[in-house]
């Protein structure tokens, strides 16, 4: 009586698993932003929230209160691709916020009784 190598079973397992994950991983890689031939496309709130990654919720904050280009019809919003990108690209040149603003509030801080130099958690 011959017996199988165990080791052989399983790596002829983790073969055929790894094969499986490759062929999902080429799958699932799909582009987010569409190809430039779509830059006039229109987009429902749905597409436009997936192409910023925010939740639909959001992409209507952004038209209401941070003018996101976007055309009403009817009760909803459609938004061109290219407008979108480049309103998006707009956040980029904004810059970080500097340790100059943070005086005023820490001058407050000082003022009420909030603000502690040198705080540490040794109580002597």
């Amino acid at each position: 009586m011959q017996t199988t190598n165990p080791f052989d079973l399983i790596l002829s397992r983790l073969e055929q698993l790894q094969s499986s994950v490759n062929v999902l991983s080429e799958n699932a890689q799909k582009p987010t932003v569409p190809a430039t031939s779509d830059q006039g496309r229109l987009l429902d709130l749905a597409e436009a929230a997936e192409v910023v990654r925010k939740p639909i919720g959001t992409v209507r904050h952004y038209i209401h209160h941070r003018n996101l280009p976007a055309i009403k019809i009817g009760k909803s919003y459609l938004i061109k691709l290219d407008e979108l990108l480049v309103w998006v690209d707009k956040f980029k040149d904004i810059d970080e916020p500097k340790l100059d603003n943070l005086e005023p509030m820490l001058a407050n801080r000082k003022r009420y009784g909030k603000y502690k130099p040198g705080f540490s958690s040794d109580k002597h």
